[in-house]
């Protein structure tokens, strides 16, 4: 009991080899206990590490003539708690997202647009070369028409007329389909 109050008054006075002996002392107990709770190891050693630098960030308010182990897992538990509402909030995050993702998302129409996609890249294949490339650069890449045209070393112009060729071009071909 007099060693941990010799320690604890060298954390106080900001001793790091007092604070080296302290983590020496209760790390392991900490890191048992985070993990019984937390069943994560990296989250056990995420609540040691947080313990301990709110032991240090506090260590002027320490007082030796407490029980310093009850103290630092009071912390410790603290610390698991919030990191527990932390990863609540992730997993409700997380849930949200994949609750709404899929209640978009409407099978038919993703192979409709599949279907329609593959439309689009067999006009793309049948387009004169430089017509395919400036679509590429253009839809794909999602370039600038300033971008394109510096790019292929042609006006903006020349870019610019191309997405209305193509315009005609696809809706001429998909009446065809």
């Amino acid at each position: 009991m007099k060693v941990e109050r010799d320690l604890v008054e060298g954390v106080k006075l900001g001793m790091a080899s007092a604070f080296d002996q302290v983590y020496e002392l209760y790390a392991n107990r900490l890191y048992h206990f985070a993990r019984s709770i937390l069943k994560s190891k990296q989250d056990a050693e995420e609540v040691v590490q947080n313990t301990f630098f709110k032991i240090w960030e506090k260590r002027h308010s320490l007082e030796s003539n407490t029980s310093f182990k009850a103290y630092i897992f009071k912390i410790a538990y603290h610390v698991t708690v919030d990191l527990l509402r932390e990863r609540l909030k992730e997993k409700k995050y997380q849930d949200n997202l994949i609750g709404k993702a899929t209640a978009n998302f409407n099978l038919e129409d993703s192979i409709e647009f599949g279907d329609l996609l593959d439309q689009v890249n067999e006009i793309v294949k049948e387009l004169p070369p430089r017509k395919s490339e400036i679509y590429q650069l253009s839809r794909v890449d999602h370039l600038y028409y300033g971008e394109i045209a510096e790019k292929l070393n042609i006006s903006v112009k020349t870019v610019e007329s191309s997405p209305q060729f193509l315009a005609a071009y696809s809706l001429d071909r998909f009446s065809q389909l």
